[in-house]
């Protein structure tokens, strides 16, 4: 068994102590920063030090761990490969949302039932990143069993916004999208089942990323709605994201292939019906000047209704629901109590949905996906704010938008739950940030199977954005 620490705020029910050797290993390290050279300027070039970066990041996880609450359980070393210098991802760092199996490490699905759950067996993705050279350095804090979009935690702490820690830091990969924020590692993984990825990306300024539908295997991840789960991809830049991608759905990249797309005459569908209904003033104003931006570097502006998309919603939420109920009926075996309050109610709000509404859900998506598709003959790429509010406040269970009080988990999840029914690769990325410094993110969505057009896309937008910063 590998030695663990655990910085969930109390001990594992097993002692995983570090050895002296590894304690004297982690004193040596340099002091913290968020503010890392990015991974872009050094990975091909000779001075790339992995096991230099890797020291920085766990001497960030060891002071600001205890307050961010980004990890679960932090290994001593990276889960690495010897050869990984050879290996396409060289010792690039991740942070792995703590739903993924990692054999012989625990994984508790951020939940008090599975406290003394040691995996055996690895996730495909993870043994994927491992074999392509990657190293992970430990298993990331999320809202219990994904369950949720704020990411406060009753069992390992609440995750925190690392631009406000009164703040949350979105769900319900949040420890991925902190730890990558505040440079705890390069890339992070998560699952996005309404938004889960977008969301904490778009409230911690980063990149977040929801591949089609399938590209990415599921397989060794504690699932949550297994029609609806997506794994994810959380990173600082879209460079990064490409690269990872690429190298999972096994058609890796070179650094100098990775290009973006010509923005000049690229269609941008700008929806006028139910993702702009309702914005966050600072929301809606960082919206217009993104699409002002673009429209400045040769982007076409076309205005688009995507149909039934309130259907698609709701939809979603059902078969959403009802497939984590019966998941978790079968999980819990009468311990349902064990389960956090908000969790376990929607557990019960999903037993309560009758078979005939969760079929019927079904059979209205493949509909709903055929017309979402058809908008895909007048545009490229649609655009949406991520979220319709900047990370709300911790205590915060409804927030005021043009005087109309809506809660906090529609507010974060309206514009992004959509994607998930239709299956379409959808990506958030910074586009800038509030008076108050919280940052802000703007949604891309593409065709289902064109994900990397959709991501040399969003490098193409992500560029004109830091021009013009």
């Amino acid at each position: 068994m590998r030695m663990l620490i655990s910085f969930s705020g109390r001990p594992l029910t097993k002692t995983w102590r570090f050895s002296r050797s590894c304690w004297s290993w982690l004193r040596m390290m340099s002091s913290p920063s968020n503010h890392m050279p990015p991974l872009r300027r050094l990975f091909s070039s000779r001075n790339y030090n992995p096991e230099e970066r890797w020291r920085k990041q766990y001497r960030v996880i060891e002071e600001k761990n205890d307050v961010f609450r980004a990890y679960i359980t932090v290994f001593p070393k990276p889960v690495v490969e010897s050869s990984f210098r050879k290996k396409i991802l060289r010792g690039i760092s991740f942070g792995v949302k703590d739903v993924f199996h990692i054999k012989g490490y625990p994984t508790t699905a951020g939940s008090k039932l599975l406290s003394n759950m040691v995996s055996s067996r690895t996730a495909a993705v993870v043994s994927r990143i491992i074999e392509t050279g990657g190293a992970v350095n430990g298993k990331t804090n999320l809202h219990e069993f994904a369950f949720g979009v704020s990411n406060i935690n009753p069992f390992y702490g609440a995750c925190l916004n690392p631009f406000d820690t009164s703040r949350v830091s979105g769900g319900s990969s949040g420890g991925s999208a902190v730890a990558v924020a505040l440079g705890m590692c390069d890339v992070g993984l998560g699952t996005d089942t309404a938004g889960s990825v977008r969301v904490p990306a778009a409230f911690c300024g980063v990149v977040g990323f929801k591949p089609t539908s399938g590209h990415l295997s599921t397989d060794g991840v504690i699932p949550l709605s297994w029609s609806m789960d997506h794994v994810g991809i959380l990173s600082r830049s879209v460079w990064e994201t490409i690269l990872v991608y690429s190298v999972l759905v096994g058609k890796p990249l070179k650094p100098a292939e990775i290009r973006p797309l010509s923005l000049e005459r690229l269609r941008i569908g700008v929806p006028s019906n139910y993702f702009l209904d309702l914005l966050d003033r600072h929301v809606e104003e960082a919206f217009e000047k993104g699409l002002k931006t673009l429209e400045q570097k040769g982007a076409v502006l076309e205005e688009v209704v995507v149909e039934n998309v309130e259907k698609a919603a709701r939809c979603r939420s059902v078969i959403a629901f009802a497939e984590a109920a019966a998941y978790h009926l079968r999980l819990s075996r009468g311990r349902l109590s064990e389960y956090g309050q908000d969790v376990r109610d929607r557990i019960v709000r999903g037993l309560a949905i009758p078979a005939a509404a969760y079929l019927n859900a079904l059979r209205a998506r493949k509909k709903l996906v055929r017309e979402f598709e058809k908008i895909f003959t007048k545009i490229d790429v649609l655009a949406t704010p991520t979220t319709l509010i900047p990370a709300h406040r911790v205590d915060e269970e409804n927030v005021e938008i043009e005087g109309r009080l809506i809660s906090v988990r529609e507010a974060s999840l309206k514009n992004t739950e959509p994607f998930n029914l239709y299956g379409a690769p959808a990506i958030s990325i910074p586009a800038g940030n509030t008076p108050q410094g919280l940052p802000i993110g703007i949604q891309l969505v593409g065709p289902r199977g064109e994900d990397m057009k959709l991501l040399r896309i969003a490098l193409a937008v992500e560029k004109a954005f830091t021009a013009s910063s």
